[in-house]
């Protein structure tokens, strides 16, 4: 009866597709044991002080926590890699350089290590009036956006290049019957009246 080698018994286990891989792997595995590298595996986990070690290593706070966010560093790094973010980021790269050079960020820096500083910056950035201010221009803004004020200073700064003198009565006449400048002097009636309105408030 032919004894059969270890290689053999691993031949006959796998289908015949895999035989060359499965023998590949053999062939490295030999190569590594004549180097003496599956020994010094073997005995180093046998060895209860180096398991110890480095179970240790791994299981640190940073790389439980890498671990537990693998899925979000994927993801991070599947952005990262498109085409448009890698020239956004660096663009980004390049400005906060340019601002590094110009002293700019030193003096920020600065500014922002001193605790009177950032408590003066968190009372104007929570003061209520700042606020409605700001939420009063967006909505201004949105408003402007529809009203075209390029149009209107293209079609203001045409009336005036005619040279024409318009007197007093038709001036008043054009009040009276253009719908719209009528309509153009509300709104600034308006805006003044809710300007009015506010500074009695706040007084």
């Amino acid at each position: 009866m032919v004894n059969e080698t270890s290689e053999d018994k691993l031949a006959n286990l796998i289908s015949i597709e895999n035989l060359d891989s499965v023998t590949k792997l053999v062939s490295i595995a030999r190569r590594l044991n004549e180097l003496g590298l599956l020994d010094l595996v073997n005995d180093l986990l046998n060895d209860e002080d180096f398991i110890k070690e480095l179970f240790n290593q791994l299981l640190t706070t940073d790389n439980v926590m890498l671990l537990a966010n693998l899925e979000n560093l994927v993801r991070l790094l599947v952005k990262l890699s498109d085409k448009r973010t890698v020239e956004n980021t660096i663009k980004l790269i390049d400005l906060i350089n340019t601002i590094g050079g110009s002293g700019l960020a030193e003096s920020l820096g600065a500014f922002l290590g001193s605790e009177d500083n950032v408590k003066i910056i968190n009372e104007i950035i929570l003061n209520p009036t700042l606020r409605n201010l700001l939420k009063s221009l967006n909505e201004s803004l949105n408003l402007i956006q529809d009203i075209r004020i390029n149009e209107a200073v293209k079609a203001a700064v045409e009336a005036t290049k005619t040279g024409e003198s318009a007197s007093t009565v038709s001036l008043i006449r054009r009040l009276m019957t253009d719908a719209n400048v009528k309509r153009g002097l509300l709104f600034i009636i308006g805006l003044l009246e809710g300007i009015g309105k506010q500074l009695n408030q706040t007084s």
